[in-house]
């Protein structure tokens, strides 16, 4: 493939954002075993509670030479993404690493992949502005077979994506990851623009019925977001009694002259639901002029799953507050799911368990799939054809609906058909509490869908 016709060159770290809340999803495939093996021999464990995906061989130790991150006893990968210049405020490059490096260390104790430990080799800051640098210095590396990757921006994925090392990155990357088949969005490349209903479900599950949306006016990915939001209420609102009043996608990044006029726009309106393009510091700010005007019963929609620092720090503000994701919650029932797994785990490596860190695992767990998949004698062409080759990789039961690999690097667009799924969770007492059936936690739409229709719920 390695083309990309639905390239758009414009500013998109508050991406990060815009696709946390309002959540998509496509369809796809996995089916990895637990095991134990060194070089010329293959043994058996058994997989952990909670893992069920069969425990079987982890692959056969065949030396191979050539390959760039691959010795006789490791196969290497880099993470790259923004450090400390990340002004969004939230821990990224630290937790990414620490997922990833959390599922390498999991497969590890099982036998690792083909007799060698899975590894990262290099961790590299882009420093907000040097990401296509730091990529075009990694696909030429002898010690990167693949890369992961979760910069704010995204300038390089398109060099990447002429080359044949396979890359794992995270939500936010879709529009820029569209198109190229050696670069990997947990769930499948996911359509920005498309409608869905998932927003105006969590607004009907908050009993609300005027909402509004708001984002900032430096980024067109943030202005898309309330527009996207804007559109999906109208077309779906009417269907749950929800009236869309308000939209404002040109506020200044970081409220430097404050919310005030926005806030009592939004009073007068009878706004009772906001969901949001904007980063997580700020909507702590919206909620401290939110609670000056009386607006604190106004639910609000942040984007992305908090870490429990941030959400115990501001748990009086988000009190209330819907946060929506699409992979299978920590308070759900984590069933069949390696859930229960990736939490040990994490828990073991330190990380704060947010977004970043659960696509970090995923993004890991990819890699670990299609390195088995391709066989002993694999290299980073035969792993991205055998990666996608799969047709329901779900992430060891993470991901909802699973991923077809054969198509999921293409967003679906307007008129296509696809199923789209969100778990919904409230911030109660500093916690995230989940909001309906722990068993069932998605609810899921057949899409296209032209007017409102009741989800089904699964899981």
């Amino acid at each position: 493939m390695h083309t990309n016709p639905h390239r758009r060159s414009r500013l998109r770290w508050l991406a990060v954002l815009a696709l946390f809340g309002l959540v998509f999803a496509a369809c796809g495939n996995d089916d990895d075993g637990a095991a134990t093996e060194g070089p010329g021999e293959t043994t058996t464990t058994a997989a952990p509670d909670g893992d069920d995906r069969d425990s079987g061989d982890t692959g056969e130790f065949q030396p191979i030479e050539g390959v760039n991150g691959v010795t006789d006893d490791e196969i290497q990968f880099a993470v790259l993404g923004t450090g400390p210049a990340n002004p969004l405020g939230y821990c990224l490059l630290e937790c990414f690493e620490a997922g990833v490096k959390a599922r390498f260390d999991y497969q590890n104790s099982l036998g690792g992949v083909h007799g060698r430990d899975v590894v990262v080799s290099r961790t590299e800051d882009d420093e907000l502005g040097n990401t296509q640098v730091k990529l075009l210095e990694l696909v030429e590396a002898d010690d990167v077979f693949g890369i992961m990757a979760a910069p704010l921006l995204y300038s390089g994925f398109s060099d990447v994506g002429q080359t044949d090392v396979p890359m794992y990155t995270a939500f936010p990357a879709s529009p820029d990851a569209d198109g190229f088949d050696n670069i990997y969005v947990p769930g499948g490349t996911i359509c920005i623009d498309c409608a869905s209903p998932p927003a105006v479900q969590g607004a009907a599950l908050m009993g609300a019925t005027k909402a509004a949306s708001l984002g900032f006016g430096v980024s067109q990915a943030s202005k898309d977001c309330v527009a996207s939001t804007k559109e999906n209420f109208e077309i779906y609102g009417p269907g749950v009694g929800v009236e869309f009043a308000y939209a404002n996608s040109e506020l200044a990044f970081g409220f430097p002259n404050g919310v005030g006029p926005e806030v009592t726009a939004m009073k007068n309106a009878g706004v009772d639901f906001i969901s949001t393009c904007i980063d997580a510091t700020s909507v702590v700010t919206l909620k401290q002029e939110m609670r000056r005007q009386g607006m604190e019963a106004t639910v609000v929609l942040p984007q992305g799953y908090g870490d429990d620092e941030f959400l115990q720090t501001n748990a009086d503000l988000l009190e209330g507050s819907l946060l929506s994701v699409r992979y299978r919650p920590f308070e759900a029932d984590a069933g069949d799911s390696m859930l229960d797994t990736m939490e040990e785990w994490l828990e073991k490596s330190g990380a704060q368990m947010n977004d970043y860190a659960i696509q970090g695992w995923m993004g890991a767990d990819l890699a670990i799939t299609g390195l088995l998949e391709a066989g002993p004698q694999f290299d980073q062409v035969s792993v991205v054809e055998a990666t996608n080759q799969l047709t329901d990789y779900d992430a060891g039961g993470l991901l909802f609906p699973a991923v077809d690999w054969t198509t999921a690097h293409d967003a679906p667009r307007d008129g296509d058909e696809y199923r789209v799924c969100a778990a919904y969770l409230v911030v109660r007492d500093g916690a995230l509490e989940l909001e309906g059936d722990p068993a069932e936690p998605f609810y899921c739409w057949d899409m296209p869908l032209d007017e409102w229709a009741e989800p089904e719920t699964a899981g």
